[in-house]
């Protein structure tokens, strides 16, 4: 099976899927134990450990001790025996012999009773160690196989995860709108999603006003996988597709005036619509048989009175009257002249094309939309002027077979090259399709002017793909939306120091006299008598007189001095909330041909997807079938 072969079984046993969207695997996560491995217990010896150890290294030294202790004692106990052998025979002998059996049995017990205590001591010791250890072996070996177990979990994980997920729609949208992109995008976008469409049993009606085959790729792979496909160029096959077919003459008046309507958008359109629609409707009464484009031009140059009946033959005897009886009527003032041209003029095109083709049975536009399959009606011509008239009046028949077509909810119309089309019927249309449950595709090669007004509308999911002018692109990016986060916007940072100095000084002379002055009096005096009568008496007195001065005089002084210095340095951070778009411009301005952005209003809220229509895509490995959950 050829490469070529393989993608389109695969895009055809799809579901419906509009691209892939590249979905890297989460990182491989470390184990959560990993960082946790188990700690082992702690085995402590006895606190007297060391001291039994010891003492059981040392218990040779305790037997010989004991038995010197005995021979001492056997030595003594011999002595004290002497003095009492003569008196008692072989005292000596015993009690020497039971000293010495006693003292080597206690000896012995001392020394075997300190080794075995440490014995049963450290045998506990090691037991219990050996018994830590194992389980800390066992524990430690689990942990590692956890973490190994955890790790290969991981690497299949990341080793096996589907990269590409199918981009379904969520919310069951009756138009898709398609913003941007080039030939090539639009044929990978209608390649992956049809062929998907038409897997699943669905009619696609491509009305492709490119003029660069953008649906040869899917007309090719649904023909080689027995669909039902239909192409028609235009105005090249006009004589053997019956445009007009299956047209009442209102019917095919509306037609015929929405297309110069939209053709024409000037202030006065919507006069002139109705103008366009009783002239088109008179010349269609008046017609017998199938209308086709030559009658109609023929017609109107009746109306306006240069039709050449000699050379002509286009129109009958009889609808030549009929339509000579009604010139009267129809008027002859400027503007209805100037109408008559142009709607003349831009039919006489298509009726050379017309009448250029074999004659035969014609297909009717009914016919060729088949109930499963693909149908494309191309237009291609090299007049500007012409192709655009061709393709509002293909437009504007796929609107009226619309609003006249048995749907089955299964349909969908692909309008590529909608730029050309007038927003008013644009949105008559998108009515049209979500009333009879039709899925309504428009690809908008440039999004400028009125095609920005679809943007975001009601029941409708948008596709943004590689916009190359600066406008364009920066409308796109608005409409996706903008976030926020928070940046650093500021930064301070502050450093002072200061300085000071003083000096203070202080300078005093104290002055103190004081005088003092002092008097003293004082006097005695004495008798004495006698026993005989003889006395005698005595009397002193003295005084005195004394003064004192003094004079003191200080002298002080006292100076200081102070200086200081303080240094002070403070740093701040300001964080802004600033809001920045989601999808930058320059990035829509530089996508890959086939990449997208889709925006929807889905359920859970709005959903922004960054997508691939590339249908080589489904030839990579690891791309999903299903969509995974949301």
């Amino acid at each position: 099976m050829g490469r070529a072969t393989e993608m389109w079984e695969r895009l055809f046993g799809a579901r419906e899927q509009w691209g892939w969207e590249f979905t890297p695997p989460a990182p491989i996560t470390v184990s959560p134990e990993a960082a946790n491995p188990p700690a082992a217990e702690q085995v402590y010896a006895p606190h007297d450990y060391q001291f039994r150890e010891r003492r059981s290294k040392r218990a040779w030294l305790g037997l010989l001790g004991w038995l010197a202790l005995t021979v001492v004692l056997v030595v003594l106990v011999g002595a004290m025996a002497e003095t009492v052998s003569a008196k008692i025979p072989k005292v000596s002998e015993v009690s020497t012999t039971v000293v010495l059996a006693l003292g080597v049995l206690l000896a012995v017990i001392h020394f075997f009773r300190t080794r075995r205590r440490f014995s049963v001591m450290k045998r506990a010791y090691k037991s219990h160690y050996d018994r830590a250890l194992e389980t800390y072996t066992q524990a430690h070996f689990a942990w590692e196989q956890r973490v190994k177990a955890h790790n290969e979990r991981e690497r299949d994980r990341v080793d096996s995860a589907m990269l590409w997920q199918p981009v379904k729609l969520a919310s069951r949208p009756s138009r898709i709108d398609v913003f941007g992109g080039t030939e090539d995008s639009w044929a990978s976008l209608l390649t992956t999603a049809g062929a998907a469409q038409l897997a699943g049993g669905a009619s696609i009606l491509l009305l492709d006003f490119t003029s660069m085959a953008i649906g040869d790729d899917l007309t090719l792979a649904a023909a080689g996988k027995g669909y039902d496909v239909s192409v028609r160029v235009l105005p090249e096959e006009l004589g053997e597709f019956a445009l007009l077919a299956d047209l009442d003459p209102h019917e095919l008046a509306e037609v015929l005036a929405g297309a110069m309507h939209s053709l024409n958008r000037t202030a006065m359109a919507a006069d002139l619509r109705g103008l366009h629609a009783d002239l088109i409707s008179t010349v269609a009464e008046r017609l017998t048989g199938p209308v086709t484009f030559r009658k109609l031009s023929a017609g109107l140059q009746v109306l306006r009175r240069v039709y050449d009946a000699g050379s002509d033959d286009t129109l009958t005897a009889e609808e030549l009257r009929k339509l000579n009886s009604y010139v009267d009527t129809v008027g002859n003032t400027d503007q209805v002249r100037n109408e008559l041209i142009a709607l003349e003029g831009e039919l006489r095109g298509l009726a050379k094309s017309e009448g250029a083709q074999a004659a035969g049975e014609p297909a009717g536009f009914g016919t060729s939309w088949p109930a499963r399959g693909l149908s494309v009606i191309a237009t291609r011509t090299k007049i500007e002027r012409h192709k655009r008239f061709l393709d509002q009046l293909v437009f504007h028949r796929a609107l009226q077979e619309l609003q006249s077509r048995e749907t089955t909810g299964r349909e969908v119309i692909v309008v590529a090259g909608a730029d050309q089309i007038a927003l008013e019927a644009l949105e008559t249309m998108a009515r049209q399709a979500r009333r009879a449950r039709i899925q309504l595709v428009f690809i908008v090669g440039h999004l400028r002017d009125d095609m920005q007004k679809l943007l975001g509308s009601s029941g409708s999911v948008s596709l943004l793909m590689r916009m190359g002018n600066g406008d364009e692109a920066t409308t796109a990016a608005e409409y996706i939306g903008r976030g926020f986060k928070f940046v650093l916007s500021q930064l301070t940072e502050e450093m002072g120091k200061t300085f000071t100095d003083g000096r203070s000084g202080t300078e005093g002379v104290s002055v103190s006299n004081s005088s003092s002055r002092g008097y003293s009096f004082g006097g005695t005096s004495s008798h004495s008598f006698s026993g005989d009568g003889h006395g005698s008496s005595s009397s002193g007195s003295s005084w005195s007189r004394n003064s004192s001065t003094s004079t003191s005089r200080e002298l002080n002084w006292s100076e200081t001095r102070s200086e200081s210095e303080a240094m002070s340095r403070s740093e701040g951070q300001t964080m802004a909330r600033v809001y920045e778009f989601q999808v930058e411009p320059t990035t829509l301005q530089s996508l890959a041909p086939t990449a997208y952005v889709l925006v929807e209003a889905a359920p859970g809220g709005r959903r922004v997807v960054m997508g691939d229509c590339n249908p080589g895509i489904v030839l990579l490995d690891r791309v999903a079938r299903d969509a995974l959950p949301r």
